[in-house]
């Protein structure tokens, strides 16, 4: 097992030796998550392994755990969201190879270039984000919408009034 995650790994090559990999990867370094979080500091502890299946099929299966700081979309304050990720990637050249693969793997299209590790987990990342984040017990958030009072219908000026008027002098 490898301590140490590379910045680029040649997938076919580490799945053929049978490789693992554990290491961190600052959240700085995940571009396309950047303007998700409220914060880039902290880091994710990243497993990779990489290997070859009794049927033949060339894997790539991690997990990711950690913690992000997401803005709670409710009252727009950071919180902290629990990441972990685990899955499975069959790896392909082609698109021939994505159905042939088995149901257990999702594919992973791979080219000649070693790939960037902080793309890898991007992708994961990406994909285990929710859709709009919330704070889980709604009273975080009521603390700071308690304060907040509709205006009075009665208050608010008609926006057509001047309309009304212009029709009166014609």
């Amino acid at each position: 097992m490898i301590e140490h995650l590379p910045d680029r790994l040649d997938l076919y090559a580490m799945a053929e030796a049978g490789r693992e990999l554990r290491g961190r990867i600052d959240l700085a370094s995940l571009e396309r998550v950047l303007p998700l979080l409220s914060s880039p500091d902290g880091a994710l502890q990243v497993t990779l392994e990489l290997g070859k299946s009794h049927d033949g099929t060339r894997y790539l299966s991690g997990t990711i755990e950690g913690t992000l700081s997401l803005q709670c979309q409710r009252c727009l304050e950071s919180m902290a969201y629990p990441l972990e990720v685990s899955f499975q990637l069959g790896l392909v050249h082609s698109q021939e190879e994505m159905g042939k693969l088995p149901d257990r793997f999702e594919p992973l299209l791979v080219s000649q270039e070693p790939a960037r590790v902080a793309d890898l987990v991007s992708d994961e990342v990406l994909l285990a984000l929710p859709i709009v984040p919330v704070h889980a017990d709604m009273k975080q958030c009521r603390e700071l919408t308690n304060d907040y009072q509709t205006p009075n219908a009665g208050q608010r000026e008609n926006p057509f009034a001047v309309l009304a008027q212009l029709k009166q002098k014609q």
